[in-house]
């Protein structure tokens, strides 16, 4: 789905809006209008109120009120009370309404009531926006700006919240408020130590302490403000206080937060810089994310370099292990867990863990890493960055305040890690690599060579048993010869003495030397470590032969005990036990309960053997059982995100059973999490003959439900061209329109409309040749939405005028009301606004009905900006500012930034430009942050406008200039309106 475009810029606007009344709950709920207060009245209207107002623009039921207000000791008569209230509350916010007009502001919505007020017009919501900027600012680095909107936020405070309003509700809001307000006072102190100020907050601080005894992270602050002051020993007694205190009122421990705190001062002594932050944390975020695999048990020798590694950790140097060019099974990745777990508590919030890896066909991308690092992180999916740049930018700034462990394994060059590193001191990587990353500047670089030949000898006897091994030293001494000293050779070997105890090291020693005969197609260095896995298969009976080698067949970089079912046609627990056997054999890794993976050798020689000695149509039904599940479970996660939206028709047959899901939030968890396996199998599919183009086209398009946030998954543009191009050659057309369809959607969630439409426009020309009505809405729809954009608003009516038609003769709820959105515009761009604003309401209506969030939110955008250019300037800020809140409840910051702009323009449309500022601000920054292009540009326009209604032609001049940059490089007309509006500013 295209971003919501507008249909060029009005000079007009209604800039008259009503003087809406102001409301404080932060405190005794009070009501203004315009500089006089309001008095409310008795204290259940109060109550009344509250309700209504601390659930805003939703509807509550008068079951909802009556609960909330008297609970359980509702009297008789008690729906006459309601309704006396809701009128006097009716009358006060209406004062000059006539006696049979209808309601503006507190609206009967069937069974209940909806309060329509702006959010700005709440305490409570201002009070959360500015201090969810001052949380951004302190995740981006901010501490200055943190402290400034914390410090404002808590300025609307004017004592208990809703004090004196009596009910369950109020009293359970009370506490939910006083909550807030504590978290955002810790978070003010704690920006206020990072800065220096620790002289000023210990004083505050001890008085929330008096206040709030039980709550540690007051203490912890306490304890380091004292400790930044050089006050050592008065730190270490609110410690030994608290501790007492625990331990006499409540009988437990201080948490890990005071106890690392205690240590921290006890090693630092005095003197430590009062601007130093390393040692606090950024307020309610996620930390001590541990990632790191286990660690080897029977880990054996490299205590040189272990022990290096671990004085460069120390250090905060950036750490890298490298082995000779081309080596693999010496043991990179167990020296690297086994520092990092020796260094775990150097790094106390948390450790990273990614494969990168370097040696597949498919290496991870940075982007990719970046994206599940930034999740652990406590980034939701929806505020991921879209542009590599900023992406790397935003991790690095949350690692800028943290001491994080970075354990990157298995990278291809420094190319691929750069972005993963971070930007100061405090936390560190361990990386390791086939080749020597010298490229890295201030990396401590540690080669590995094989085993030394006691550490050898060692390592086979810890696993295979003192008694076997003493027993034959000189067969010992063989085998360790024979696998080249190189741990993963010598760990297969063990394991296999340990499956089979009634073989020994002598029968072993002659098997090898046998096997590496039989070799001569694999280079020198690499022999050991193929005989070694020839050996460990000969282990294996028939079924776990198959397993081995079944399972590396997908272009997947880990593996679910489900994938593991549907490659294997096992039912799902003996597929687990299938695995788990090959994990006890060191044939395969176990990631995480139920999740594997190979060895990146292990897995080119399980390929190798299967495409060798597995028959081709065994090695197809797998892969294509794999296919066919992924593809069920898609669809499944399809239906769950998007229940009202009609699926185009399998081309594909279904024949297999997904994964069930409860609900659309944990189907889009699914999407997101395999993301990177599913564009991988579709690669790998487009490009096997023997695979079905029809499952593939199908898989891809039952991920569209990932753009519609914005949320755009890495790499979904090159699976879609890959496809593409495999259909087009395969002559499958179908396939090729889904495949362009969703390539030119993925291109044009950037903004880039012009380079999407050809793709667009061959899908449209080749659903219609095949009667495909239902891809073909989506198409029109997609294809629309981007004609608005650079304004080709005939051809814009046109074919969304087609893709209604479609979508109501295939009863598709949800793209009915995208369709009614998008031509609502149209129709008021050629000049038939009437028209154009019944489209849009009936586009909410629907989305409505249908229980749609998103759907909701992008048609009250759209009938928003019908409003504002029809004279409707309450109802255009009504709509927008509740999309808005839709937009955030998603999670979305993409469609979040969108929809601020859009308020900045409708402020600047009713002369405000100072509001129509602050909003364009907030959207040019979430765009910088994300890489948004054309949400940037327009943010940039609105933000010359406010300054130029200001006086400001200089600034003005500065985001004119940028924006016409932006708008010209996306081929968008915007760029002419605002060289012309440049243009006529007065020097």
């Amino acid at each position: 789905m295209p971003p919501t475009a507008s249909p060029g810029h009005s000079s007009g606007g209604d800039s008259g809006r009503t003087a809406a009344h102001r409301f404080t709950v932060l405190g005794p709920l009070r009501m203004h209008d315009g500089s006089a207060e309001v008095s409310v009245g008795a204290p259940q209207l109060q109550a009344v109120l509250a309700v209504l107002l601390l659930r805003a623009r939703t509807h509550v039921s008068t079951r909802e009120l009556i609960a909330a207000v008297w609970g359980d000791d509702a009297p008789l008569g008690v729906l006459g009370s309601l309704r006396t209230h809701v009128f006097t509350l009716r009358r006060l916010l209406e004062p000059g309404r006539a006696p049979r007009a209808a309601a503006r502001t507190l609206l009967t919505t069937g069974d209940g009531y909806t309060l329509r007020v702006a959010p700005e017009d709440v305490d409570l919501t201002v009070f959360e926006l500015r201090t969810a900027e001052a949380r951004r600012a302190w995740a981006d680095g901010r501490p200055e700006r943190a402290r400034s909107r914390f410090v404002s936020a808590l300025d609307l405070w004017r004592g208990m919240p809703l004090a004196g309003v009596p009910g369950p509700y109020a009293e359970a809001q009370r506490a939910r408020l006083e909550e807030l307000r504590l978290s955002a006072v810790e978070a003010r102190w704690e920006a206020e130590i990072a800065l220096g100020g620790h002289d000023d907050a210990i004083g505050p601080l001890r008085v929330l302490a008096a206040e709030h005894p039980w709550r540690e992270r007051v203490h912890e602050l306490l304890m380091t403000a004292l400790h930044h002051a050089g006050r050592q020993a008065d730190a270490l007694d609110v410690h030994a206080h608290i501790r007492r205190a625990l331990a006499e009122e409540l009988g437990t421990r201080p948490g890990p937060g005071l106890e690392r705190l205690q240590q921290k001062i006890l090693t630092a002594g005095r003197g430590r810089q009062a601007g130093d932050a390393a040692g606090l944390r950024p307020p309610d975020r996620p930390y001590g994310s541990a990632q790191l695999p286990q660690d080897t048990a029977d880990f054996t020798g490299r205590d040189d370099e272990a022990d290096r590694l671990c004085t460069a950790l120390e250090k905060d140097r950036i750490v890298a292990i490298s082995s000779i060019s081309g080596m693999g099974g010496i043991g990179k990745t167990a020296l690297a867990v086994h520092v990092a777990q020796r260094m775990r508590h150097r790094f106390p919030d948390g450790q990273l863990y990614a494969d990168l890896r370097g040696t597949d066909t498919r290496p991870a991308e940075p982007m990719e890493v970046l994206g599940r690092f930034l999740r652990v992180l406590g980034v939701r999916a929806g505020h991921l960055p879209t542009l590599p740049g900023e992406r790397a930018a935003l991790y690095r700034s949350m690692l800028a305040t943290r001491q994080v462990l970075v354990v990157l394994d298995n990278a291809r060059d420094p190319a691929q890690v750069r972005d993963l590193l971070p930007g100061t001191p405090g936390s560190a990587v361990l990386l390791t690599s086939r080749s020597r990353l010298a490229g890295l500047t201030g990396a401590t670089l540690v080669d590995l060579r094989p085993l030394a030949r006691t550490e050898s000898l060692e390592l086979l006897t810890r696993i295979a048993g003192e008694q076997s091994v003493s027993a034959e030293p000189e067969a010992a001494a063989e085998v360790l010869d024979a696998c080249g000293h190189l741990p993963l050779a010598i760990r297969i070997v063990a394991s296999r003495l340990v499956a089979q105890p009634d073989h020994t090291l002598a029968e072993t020693a002659a098997l090898l030397a046998d096997e590496r005969r039989r070799l001569d197609a694999f280079t020198t260095e690499d022999t050991a470590v193929e005989t070694t896995f020839r050996l460990g298969m000969e282990l294996l009976d028939a079924e776990h032969v198959r397993a081995f080698r079944l399972l590396a067949l997908p272009e997947m970089p880990e593996l679910s005990v489900p994938v593991a079912a549907a490659l294997l046609a096992r039912p799902e627990r003996e597929a687990e036990e299938l695995c788990e056997s090959l994990v006890d054999l060191s044939l395969l890794e176990s990631v995480a309960p139920g999740r594997y993976r190979y060895h990146d050798l292990l897995r080119l020689f399980a390929r190798q053997t299967a495409y060798a000695e597995v028959p081709d149509h065994e090695r197809t039904a797998a892969l294509t059982r794999l296919l066919e599940f992924c593809l069920a479970t898609a669809l499944d996660a399809h239906r769950a995100s998007l229940p009202d939206d009609a699926f185009p028709g399998h081309v594909a047959p279904l024949r297999s059973e997904g994964l069930d899901f409860t609900g659309p939030q944990e189907a889009a968890a699914w999407l997101l999490d395999e993301q990177t396996s599913l564009l991988g199998l579709i690669e790998q599919a487009a490009g096997d003959a023997s695979l079905s183009l029809a499952a593939c086209a199908d898989l891809l398009l039952a991920a569209d439900p990932l753009g519609r946030l914005g949320a755009q998954p890495y790499g979904i543009e090159r699976a879609a061209r890959t496809l593409a191009e495999a259909a087009r050659a395969a002559g499958h057309r179908t396939a090729e329109a889904r495949a362009l369809y969703m390539l030119g959607g993925s291109v044009q969630q950037r903004f880039a409309m012009r380079l999407g439409a050809p793709s667009l426009d061959r899908a449209i020309e080749l659903c219609r040749e095949a009667g495909d009505r239902t891809l073909l809405a989506r198409v029109l729809i997609s294809r629309g939405g981007g004609a608005l954009a650079v304004r080709d608003f005939t051809a814009a009516h046109a074919m969304l005028t087609e893709a209604l038609a479609h979508c109501r003769a295939l009863a598709s709820r949800s793209m009915e009301a995208n369709a009614l959105g998008f031509l609502g515009l149209a129709l008021l761009a050629t000049g038939r606004a009437d028209e154009g604003l019944a489209h849009c309401r009936e586009a909410v209506a629907v989305t409505r009905a249908t229980g749609d969030v998103a759907g909701q939110a992008n048609a009250l955008h759209n009938l928003g900006q019908v409003c504002l250019r029809t004279g409707r300037t309450s109802e255009a800020f009504d709509s927008l500012h509740e999309s808005l809140r839709l937009w955030r409840e998603t999670g979305s910051r993409f469609r979040e930034g969108l929809l601020l702009g859009a308020i900045a323009e409708a402020h600047n449309l009713s002369g405000r430009p100072v509001e129509a500022a602050e909003h364009a601000a907030r959207a040019r920054d979430i765009a910088e942050a994300r890489g948004d292009a054309g949400i940037l540009a327009r943010a940039l326009a609105q933000l010359g406008h406010a300054h130029r209604a200001q006086g400001d032609a200089d600034r003005a001049q500065e985001h004119y200039r940028r924006a016409e940059s932006v708008f010209r490089e996306l081929g968008l007309p915007d760029a002419d309106d605002i060289a012309r509006r440049g243009r006529g500013i007065s020097p």
